[in-house]
């Protein structure tokens, strides 16, 4: 598939690494140092904003099967979404936004969205009551969301439990707060650590994991 991900931050990095295994994969951001997140990317980097017409057309919107748009700004997501289904008809169309109150705006426009603060939320909420009726968070079938055993790690920064392309953290709960951490957050005795890892490396981690 022919894919075009907006947004080079940390989850569109991974995300590129993620999908350019098995898929044409073209990464837009206006930053050209964001590019530095993508080592060993076998993908096409664009430099440019992608609020701009000729700058979609450039990275091959017009054959996209996909577009991920997952900038920091909300209503740059929802114009360039917008943009990308109803003037280049791309069949999927996904916008991270982090206002909840957006997501009316984007069901009127039939854009599929990632609200990262409902999620972070959830898992605040399963953190707090430990209602958790499996394993996981969440898994389709490429990619699972878990908690990892914190005891194994306390100390140690979440640079030295990520993975380049095989285990991802992307939130720490601590207390009733979370935080989508840096590569420098220490983890502190009773954080819980959120995780994100390729369904096909579970067992690979399976002593990480919280049971």
């Amino acid at each position: 598939m022919y894919m075009i991900i907006v947004g080079c931050g940390k989850i569109g990095s991974y995300l590129a690494k993620l999908l350019d295994k098995e898929n044409d994969v073209v990464v837009i951001d206006k930053d050209e140092k964001s590019f530095e997140k993508l080592q060993n990317f076998n993908g096409v980097i664009k430099l440019g904003d992608a609020l701009d017409i000729d700058v979609l057309k450039e990275a091959g919107i017009e054959k996209a099967d996909a577009i991920f748009v997952i900038t920091s700004n909300d209503n740059a997501n929802i114009v360039i979404g917008q943009v990308s289904k109803k003037m280049f008809n791309v069949p999927k169309v996904i916008i991270r936004i982090s206002d909840p109150n957006k997501e009316k705006i984007c069901k009127l426009f039939e854009i599929e969205t990632i609200n990262t603060t409902t999620l972070i939320a959830s898992l605040i909420k399963e953190g707090l009551t430990k209602r958790i009726s499996s394993n996981y968070f969440f898994e389709n079938e490429d990619l699972t969301i878990a908690e990892l055993k914190s005891e194994l790690f306390i100390g140690k920064n979440v640079e030295d439990i990520n993975i380049n392309g095989e285990l991802q953290v992307f939130a720490i709960i601590r207390g009733n707060k979370g935080f989508i951490p840096d590569k420098n957050f220490k983890i502190e005795k009773d954080d819980i650590i959120i995780g994100i890892i390729e369904k096909r490396n579970l067992n690979k981690f399976k002593k990480i994991l919280k049971e």
